[in-house]
């Protein structure tokens, strides 16, 4: 019931929103919708939560990689998990793991069980999952100011007219393959 009152206030607001805005019609998507069907990250988002699940699931595993960081001096100690309730620790999940992927490799290898992150040596992959990870945090933070306090509509509009220049800015780039390395 909750949940179809908040749906109605949302048709409701989407539609007065496009009346006083009708050259920009607006259609709002959760993250996870966007990234996971527009974007087809299911796939990279799905062997992140796999490789991060076998470190994590299993208690000795999962010990010896968080002292395999202590000893290599990593600057972190652990991977995250991804919970689908919390939409937003996503990014979070790409961009640790983001981070240790060099360690992540080297735990395995010395392991001897690189099929478990034979992606991230995967340049092709790791491209994907570099422009997923960018494209999280952007979009994380579009979130955080969209949630802000007395916020008028033109407030919003504005941070939604800045993403979409960004995202046009980006695509240009990809074009021209005028791309930064997030190392």
């Amino acid at each position: 019931m909750e949940h179809q009152i908040c749906q109605e206030k949302k048709s409701a607001f989407l539609e007065l929103f496009n009346q006083n805005y009708p050259e920009n019609n607006v259609v709002f998507l959760h993250q996870d919708t966007l990234c996971k069907s527009a974007l087809n990250m299911k796939p990279v988002l799905d062997a992140v939560v796999k490789l991060v699940n076998t470190i994590r699931s299993r208690g000795f595993t999962h010990r010896q990689f968080r002292y395999f960081l202590q000893s290599v001096q990593s600057e972190y100690s652990d991977v995250l998990y991804y919970t689908i309730v919390r939409r937003l620790s996503a990014r979070c999940v790409f961009e640790r793991v983001w981070q240790l992927k060099d360690d992540i490799v080297s735990f395995f290898h010395e392991k001897q069980g690189s099929a478990e992150c034979e992606m991230l040596e995967d340049t092709e992959w790791l491209s994907g999952f570099a422009f997923f990870t960018d494209l999280l945090c952007h979009m994380n933070n579009l979130n955080v100011k969209m949630q802000g306090k007395n916020q008028f509509i033109d407030d919003i509009w504005a941070h939604l007219k800045a993403f979409k220049l960004k995202l046009n800015l980006f695509a240009g780039q990809l074009r021209t393959t005028c791309l930064i390395s997030r190392d």
